[in-house]
């Protein structure tokens, strides 16, 4: 190994291990460029797939949240009887961790891992699922409301999809209206696809920013001291990026080894870059 790639790998390692908010920001920015010309990828090397639709809504839903982290990072003005107060909304970044962990999971649940069952079948059933309870919360809609009409035949749709799956034929009645009318968008529990992902600690980071979303005493408090206290807003914030650096270096690699040929972008990124994402994602699964 050469003596400057020797020194690439150790200002790789350092940087991982440096946790300020400024540091974990300039990380997501730079992981961020790479994940959007990867994306871009898909249509500059026409790569056509079933439900590429879905994939692609979720890629950009991954790139715009660490976009809005960063925006919500750099804190807000208010201007308050002539004065101009800075409000660091940690209750908001928290949400967002919560969104962007969703996202995640889903992304990988329908595209990135393997399980018993296929990812067509995955995905009808995760659109079925979807579809049925939109519809359900359209009832008061009259039946001809046209975006009603249009969701029962998406529905139609999907279902015909679904049913002409060799692995759809080969179960049971009770399993296949199972499958027709899914109580959840999901066919593993959330333990079983944690454990797929493998990344560290995403069980309870999950739990953890769901958790701060549905408690709105938690997070009145949580805004309170982040205005009191901007040290206690840094280092929410930066271990909030450290999970959104995380992810984004999972997508990356899974997106380039899954779906991209030779010749993506990230086959063009800095040495050094590289070397973070394959570090970043080493760490992942060992820890």
């Amino acid at each position: 190994m050469k003596d400057d790639e020797i020194q690439i790998l150790i200002d790789v390692f350092n940087s991982l291990n440096d946790l300020s908010l400024k540091n974990q920001r300039d990380i997501l920015n730079e992981l961020n460029k790479c994940l959007a010309e990867c994306t871009q990828d898909i249509y500059d090397f026409k790569i056509k797939f079933e439900d590429a639709e879905l994939f692609e809504k979720l890629m950009f839903q991954i790139i715009y949240h660490n976009s809005s982290l960063e925006k919500l990072s750099d804190g807000s003005i208010i201007n308050i009887r002539e004065q101009s107060l800075k409000i660091n909304d940690l209750s908001a970044i928290y949400s967002l961790a919560r969104l962007q962990l969703e996202t995640f999971i889903n992304l990988s649940y329908n595209f990135f891992i393997d399980c018993k069952y296929s990812k067509k079948l995955r995905i009808y059933v995760y659109k079925i699922q979807g579809l049925r309870k939109q519809i359900s919360l359209s009832e008061k809609h009259r039946k001809d409301f046209p975006p009603v009409l249009k969701m029962r035949k998406e529905l139609a749709e999907e279902i015909f999809k679904l049913r002409k799956l060799n692995e759809y034929g080969k179960l049971s009645y009770k399993e296949r209206e199972k499958l027709i009318r899914p109580n959840h968008a999901k066919l593993l529990k959330p333990e079983e696809i944690y454990k797929l992902i493998e990344i560290r600690d995403l069980s309870k980071s999950h739990s953890l920013y769901s958790n701060h979303i549905h408690a709105e005493y938690i997070g009145i408090r949580q805004l309170r001291s982040s205005i009191k206290d901007i040290t206690n807003f840094e280092n929410s914030s930066s271990t909030v990026f450290l999970i959104f650096n995380t992810i984004t270096c999972s997508v990356i690699k899974n997106l380039t080894d899954l779906y991209l040929p030779d010749g993506n972008s990230y086959s063009k990124v800095n040495l050094k870059l590289r070397k973070l994402i394959e570090m970043t994602n080493s760490i992942s699964k060992k820890a």
